[in-house]
């Protein structure tokens, strides 16, 4: 239960000031109280609004944070955290063993189980595995060491997500364009929608841009057009002058009559 603030502790004098802020003096409290944007691991410690974090163990402030998961890959190559369970001191961890310790059926693919035999095909009386008799088809489900997993497959390609600080970059990006807009839309939905209005409104300038270089040529083809015909009218204006003035050259002169 929280503790709940009393009238008796209110300053009336505050607020009244708190009540009659000023535009500025919200605006700086907004900034002050406002959610801190991607605070990253705290595992060490940080800060989160303006509240400094300290890792803790019996009491006493520790330099470094004791760790919550450990690195583990399953059986076909996918990169996992595994939580780690600590005693109430804080002095002693499982090792994640509760996860070690399941497996994994490659008749049914079934996971999850921590028996030597598969429940599904014991309950589907599975003809395949012999009832998963055969042993060879059942084997672990998380392996801590890359190398060891017996079915690696190819789950990382050079599509980078579109977010700097997502650590789906480089060597662990996506193979197809699609599974990263799969991945965009269901882990960075916020800055994804983002990330498209900012790339419609860069296609519409673009847009704009195009649209005024089309009409821009337009404009010059007709110009030229003008210009061209302009042209071909005068030369055919000079060219019936001309053929006028040679016409009245060569034609002889006729005296007029004269009168007796």
């Amino acid at each position: 239960m929280p503790t709940i603030l009393q009238e008796t502790d209110l300053d009336p004098i505050t607020e009244e000031v708190e009540v009659a802020m000023t535009v500025a003096e919200e605006q700086e409290a907004n900034r002050r109280f406002a959610p801190t944007p991607n605070p990253g691991n705290l595992s060490d410690g940080g800060v989160v609004n303006g509240v400094r974090i300290t890792p803790m163990a019996a009491g006493k402030p520790l330099a470094k944070g004791r760790a919550a998961a450990r690195q583990a890959w399953m059986w076909n190559g996918t990169e996992s955290l595994l939580p780690l369970a600590w005693n109430p001191d804080g002095t002693q961890h499982d090792g994640a063993r509760r996860y070690l310790r399941k497996q994994h059926c490659l008749c049914c693919h079934k996971g999850g189980f921590q028996t030597k035999w598969c429940p599904n095909c014991v309950k589907t009386n599975c003809q395949q595995c012999g009832i998963s008799s055969n042993r060879a088809k059942i084997i672990p489900c998380f392996y801590l060491r890359k190398q060891d997993v017996p079915y690696p497959a190819r789950f990382y390609g050079s599509v980078n997500c579109f977010l700097e600080f997502c650590v789906r970059r480089d060597e662990r990006g996506f193979l197809t364009e699609q599974d990263m807009r799969i991945h965009a839309r269901s882990r960075h939905r916020v800055e994804y929608l983002a990330h498209l209005d900012t790339i419609a409104a860069s296609k519409s300038d673009e847009i704009e841009i195009l649209r005024a270089r089309l009409e821009s040529l337009e404009r010059g083809k007709v110009e030229r057009k003008k210009e061209e015909h302009n042209a071909a009218t005068e030369r055919m204006a000079r060219a019936r002058a001309g053929r006028a003035a040679k016409q009245a050259s060569k034609s002889p002169m006729v005296d007029s009559p004269t009168t007796t």
